[in-house]
């Protein structure tokens, strides 16, 4: 008998996983050659991709010129910083993208197909083009709705015309500078020829055609042209996506601006473009403060001017009308003293009124963050200085993190509560120190009355002429201030300069594009072709519930292995009776020896051969091993107890002989045992045969005359094999049980379903059989594994 394993082997084996892919081997070559195939198709139809980089100083983030600030000593305030998370929300929100974008022709988006088989049914290889590579340029109209995501082809005529083509089954009509969406087509159509510098005007298109100068004309035309329209939100979109920013280190303040596309012409423009808008913005925001301080500083000065006039005329005009040159020596103590009380009052008055105009400035505007610096018209206070400088902060962070988040984000409504108690606070502040000045300018007017009383004792003459004079000091003085004042914030304005800068220019990374790697997709074609066949094999060999080998006979029964039965051609099994030669022949020898070898001292005259289900070679096999059994110098009997459905009769041509005499005419008592008997032509062998097929067979095979006839059987025959019905669909085979010294159970290789087993399985490990042993028919060496080693074994000495 065949070994048997105990149990089932966990550990994989690769020989044998191997051996079964092998077996596959036109899979895997159909597997290679569509995935050889997909990969030519890719490549030749996905367009390469580039990659680009720039970089961009953000520097330290101060509010403008430090040299100029050192030097001038102008607005003294700490330098307020920026994140750097913040600048790079900033560089990539869609809002900076949008301006960038704005200023590139890029709403439109050109094509070029070439007439090649794989464009002859639907244009799949095509490749974008930047406009000047293309022979027409085309400008649509901004203030009419466009056609976009429709391909909307250009065909140049010689005659310098263009015919203009667009099919689609639905489009949308866009603003293209606004990206609004006016409304949505269902089956666009468009065909029209229009003459090159002319307007080509449709619901659905609205552009200029031109003729691009200098690009050479093809007569032939072995590419087709078409062109995209992109509205100004899905180009945003779209290219914001490609956009990637990033530190260069992690203490850098230099970032890496990265992007990828087909065309490098434009990933290349839009890099540059982008970095220049970004510094541009930057140094306009830091203008502004500056801008504001000069306005405020000129509008004081104007006010000043005129004082200051009137004042001078005044003082001139008293001193030609009165002949008074100088003053004596006892009013200049009290000029003096009036003179610095009217300084001072005029500077708490100035600060009174700085502070009430910032008040109403902050009760009137929701964002306090333009303010100018108090220092700049000479008032230096710290604790509104900072106040300032926190609100100024907190509104720039408000409005970096309002373009890419919305209203109910909870850092919006965080920093929107801190910019109110901020507000509240400088409110509180200014209207404080606004009355700290009403209560110093009570003050200085009760010490000016006093001063003036005194004054008044003086000669009249004396007292006014003081008097003009100390005013004309007075505007003087805060004329000549506000001029210095005006000077250095113009020199802030004139020398103010942004802390950005374009440190490397945009430019493409490496030598080719970074896809298609032809190498990395015929590595995957490779893999793919391997892998997918695999799976499918290993998938294959899962799901299969038939019978392969005695490994899986293993796994579901211990009923011992008899043998296997190698497979054969027809006329192979044709030949077994007549010239047993051949792997088939060698197969039953093998089977007989282990039979006998199980026989020996024992009394196992009849043997019964069943199966599950008909196909399954259980009455090829009884034929040939009686044969063989004979051959061997034993007196054998066929006996045929399948009357349902006869076969043994035309394996030995006994057809028309067993059509009136047989198994089923001597159960009924209508043939006597030698009518029934017949020789097969296989020295040593006799068979019984069906006979005509029975209404009856569970009555016959279960009355007296079947015993009666299996007793005179065992005394004239050394060995009868009993061709049973199958198992799994009728009763026949249990009916005999009795009668049978030892069973034969044939399964077939990928034939028997592994369920199929279990009933007799099941019979075996109750022990309701005396002896059982499987066979496997139909075994095809060259397919299965453990028995690959016998492929060319049984042509051994042929």
């Amino acid at each position: 008998m065949e070994p048997r394993p105990s149990s089932a082997a966990d550990d994989l084996d690769l020989h044998e996983l191997f051996f079964r892919l092998r077996q596959r081997w036109p899979l895997f070559l159909v597997s290679l050659l569509l995935a050889g195939a997909m990969a030519f198709l890719y490549l030749r139809v996905k367009q390469p991709v580039y990659a680009f980089r720039a970089t961009l100083l953000l520097g330290d983030q101060g509010t403008g010129s430090k040299q100029a600030q050192e030097l001038l000593k102008i607005l003294e305030v700490k330098d307020k910083g920026s994140k750097m998370e913040d600048e790079i929300g900033l560089l990539t929100s869609a809002d900076m993208v949008r301006q960038a974008l704005d200023r590139l022709p890029y709403e439109v988006a050109y094509f070029a197909a070439p007439k090649t088989w794989l464009n002859s049914y639907k244009d799949v290889q095509v490749q974008e083009r930047p406009q000047g590579a293309m022979p027409f340029r085309l400008l649509p109209d901004p203030n009419a709705p466009q056609l976009t995501d429709v391909r909307i082809y250009v065909e140049p005529r010689p005659d310098g015309q263009f015919r203009v083509r667009a099919e689609a089954d639905k489009g949308r009509l866009f603003s293209l500078p606004t990206g609004e969406l006016i409304r949505e087509v269902l089956n666009p159509h468009i065909d029209k020829v229009v003459r090159a510098g002319d307007t080509l005007r449709t619901p659905l298109f609205t552009a200029v055609l031109l003729a691009e100068p200098g690009y050479p004309t093809d007569d032939d035309q072995q590419e087709r042209y078409f062109v995209l329209l992109h509205d100004a939100g899905s180009l945003t979109s779209e290219y914001q996506q490609h956009l990637a920013v990033r530190p260069i280190d992690r203490e850098s303040r230099i970032v890496e601006l990265s992007s990828k596309g087909g065309v490098p012409q434009k990933e290349i423009q839009f890099l540059d473009t982008l970095m220049s808008v970004y510094v541009q913005n930057d140094l306009r925001a830091k203008n502004q403060t500056g801008q504001k301080t000069v306005t405020f500083l000129d509008k004081e000065i104007g006010h000043l001017s005129d004082s200051l006039r009137r004042s001078t005329a005044a003082l001139s005009t008293f001193r030609a009308a009165r002949g008074v040159v100088d003053v004596g020596a006892q009013s200049a103590s009290g000029i003096q003293q009036q003179g610095e009380l009217q300084m001072q009052r005029a500077r708490v008055s100035t600060n009174r009124k700085y502070y009430q105009n910032m008040l109403a400035y902050l009760r009137s505007h929701q964002g306090a963050g333009q303010l100018a610096a108090p220092t700049s018209v000479g008032i230096d206070d710290p604790v509104v200085n900072n106040l300032i400088l926190q609100l100024t902060d907190l509104n720039s962070q408000r409005a970096v993190l309002g373009m890419n988040a919305s209203l109910e984000n909870p850092m919006v409504t965080i920093l929107d509560e801190r910019i109110r108690v901020a507000k509240e606070s400088l409110t509180q502040t200014l209207a404080n120190m606004s009355r700290a000045a009403d209560i110093a300018l009570r003050d200085l007017d009760g010490q000016l009355g006093r001063v003036q009383s005194t004054m008044s004792r003086m000669p009249e003459n004396e007292r006014q002429l003081a008097t003009l004079q100390s005013k004309s000091d007075f505007n003087d003085k805060n004329y000549q201030f506000l001029i210095e004042k005006r000077a250095e914030a113009a020199i802030a304005l004139a020398t103010n300069a942004t802390d950005k800068k374009v440190v490397d220019v945009a430019s493409m990374n490496g030598d080719g594009p970074m896809a298609p790697k032809k190498s990395f997709v015929v590595l995957m074609a490779l893999l793919a072709g391997l892998l997918i066949p695999t799976g499918i094999t290993l998938l294959l060999d899962k799901a299969n519930r038939r019978i392969q080998s005695k490994e899986d006979l293993s796994r579901i029964t211990t009923i011992p292995i008899l043998g296997v039965v190698a497979h054969g051609t027809k006329q192979d099994k044709e030949n077994m009776l007549r010239d047993p030669k051949g792997p088939i022949a060698e197969s039953f020898r093998s089977i007989r020896v282990n039979l006998q070898y199980l026989s020996a001292g024992l009394d196992k005259k009849v043997v019964g051969v069943t199966s599950s289900v008909p196909g399954e070679g259980k009455s090829f096999c009884a034929v040939n091993l009686a044969a063989e059994i004979a051959l061997s110098g034993r007196r054998v009997l066929l006996l045929e107890c399948d009357l349902r459905r006869p076969t043994v009769a035309g394996y030995f041509g006994l057809e028309s002989t067993c059509t009136e005499h047989g198994l089923s005419t001597y159960l009924m008592g209508l043939s006597t045992f030698d009518d029934c008997r017949h020789e097969s032509g296989v020295r040593n062998l006799d068979v019984i045969c069906c006979g005509p097929i029975p209404p009856n067979p569970t009555e016959l095979l279960e009355g007296a005359r079947m015993t009666e006839l299996m007793a005179h059987l065992r005394q004239h025959y050394d060995y009868v094999l009993v061709d049973t019905p199958p198992t799994g669909y009728v009763a026949e085979f249990f009916m005999l049980l009795h009668h049978l010294d030892a069973n034969i159970y044939v399964v077939r290789q990928n034939y028997t379903d592994k369920g199929l087993i279990s009933q007799i399985n099941e019979l075996h490990q109750e022990k309701k059989i005396k002896q059982i042993y499987m066979i496997i028919n139909d075994m095809h060496f060259t397919k299965t594994y453990e028995y690959r080693y016998k492929e060319k074994a049984y042509t051994y000495g042929y």
